[in-house]
C-alpha cells in the first residue's frame, strides 16, 4: 500500500507541473499578443495624429485655432479684471499726450497679458521728440511710459526745408522759418549724419558757440562755420575738433572773432591764416 501512494503522489506532482507549464506558456502567448496589439495601436494612433496635423496645417486651421485660443485667453484675463484700465506717462515735455497715446495704440479694455510692451516702446521711440523710452505693465491694470526727450541743437536746411535736429544729428521735426531762430543753421546734403561731432566741439567753446550762425557742409567732406558777423571759418576734413580748440585759443589770445573777419583758414595745421574785410591779402595766425 505505501508503494501505491508514492506512485500516485508522483503522478499528481507531474500533472501539476504540466499544468503549470501550460499556464505559463498561455500567459506568455497572451502577453505577447497584447504587447503586439498595443504597439500596433500606438503606431496607428501616431499615424492618425500626424495625418490630422498635416490636414489641419495645410488648411490653415492650426493658425486659426491658435488665434482663437489667444482671444479666449485674452477674454479670460479681461473677465478676471486683468485689463488695461489706464496709461500713465513720465518725462513728457515737448511730446504731446495725444502723440503718445497714438503710438501706444487703443489698449484700454484689452488684456494685460497680451499687451506687447516691446512693440509699444519701438512705436514711442519713433516720435521725433523721443530719444529713448521705457514701456512697462504695472499690474493689475496700468501701462506706464517713461520717455527721455531730445534737446534741440540746430536747424538743418536742405532743399529749402527746415528741420529741427538734436546734438546727435537726429531729426526731431520740420519747423517754420522763424522757429528756433536762436539756434545755428546746418546746411548741406548729409549734414545731420555728420554734424554730431562738430556740434559737440563748437558747443564746448562758449565764445565760439555764441558767435555761430551756421555750419555749412562743403562737398560732403568738411565744414565751414559762418559767424553771425558774416565771416567764415574753414575747418579741415579731419581733426576739426582740434582746429575748433585752436580757434578758441586764438580768440582768447588775440580777440580774433571780434575783428571784421572775411575768413579764417584752419585747413593746414601748419599754417593758420586769416583775412579781414577789405584787406589786400592774408595774415598768418600764431599757434
Amino acid at each position: 500500500m505505501p508503494k501505491v501512494k508514492k506512485k500516485t503522489a508522483r503522478k499528481n506532482t507531474r500533472a501539476r507541473k504540466r499544468k503549470t507549464k501550460k499556464s505559463a506558456g498561455a500567459i506568455s502567448v497572451l502577453t505577447d499578443l497584447i504587447s503586439r496589439y498595443a504597439v500596433a495601436g500606438a503606431a496607428g494612433v501616431t499615424v492618425i495624429a500626424v495625418i490630422a496635423a498635416v490636414v489641419l496645417w495645410s488648411g490653415g486651421y492650426v493658425g486659426l485655432m491658435g488665434e482663437r485660443a489667444s482671444r479666449l485667453a485674452g477674454a479670460g484675463a479681461v473677465a478676471a479684471g486683468l485689463e488695461v484700465r489706464r496709461v500713465t506717462a513720465r518725462g513728457l515735455g515737448q511730446t504731446s499726450e495725444q502723440e503718445l497715446l497714438d503710438a501706444i495704440g487703443p489698449v484700454i479694455g484689452t488684456s494685460m497679458f497680451h499687451f506687447d510692451s516691446f512693440a509699444a516702446r519701438a512705436r514711442v521711440e519713433n516720435i521725433g521728440w523721443v530719444r529713448a523710452a521705457a514701456v512697462s505693465r504695472l499690474w493689475p491694470g496700468t501701462v506706464h511710459v517713461s520717455v527721455r526727450e531730445r534737446e534741440p541743437a540746430a536747424v538743418w536746411q536742405i532743399s529749402g526745408v527746415l528741420n529741427l535736429i538734436d546734438q546727435h544729428g537726429a531729426v526731431i521735426r520740420p519747423i517754420d522759418a522763424f522757429e528756433y531762430s536762436n539756434l545755428p543753421l546746418i546746411v548741406g546734403a548729409g549734414a545731420p549724419e555728420s554734424a554730431a561731432r562738430i556740434l559737440q566741439a563748437v558747443r564746448a567753446q562758449s565764445a565760439l558757440w555764441g558767435e555761430t550762425a551756421a555750419l555749412i557742409r562743403v562737398g560732403e567732406r568738411r565744414w565751414n562755420l559762418r559767424l553771425k558777423a558774416g565771416g567764415d571759418i574753414k575747418f579741415p576734413e579731419t581733426g576739426y575738433e582740434a582746429a575748433v580748440e585752436d580757434l578758441a585759443r586764438l580768440h582768447d589770445a588775440y580777440g580774433l572773432l571780434d575783428r571784421p573777419i572775411e575768413y579764417v583758414d584752419l585747413r593746414d595745421p601748419n599754417r593758420f591764416v586769416y583775412r579781414e574785410i577789405g584787406a589786400s591779402g592774408e595774415s598768418p595766425l600764431g599757434h
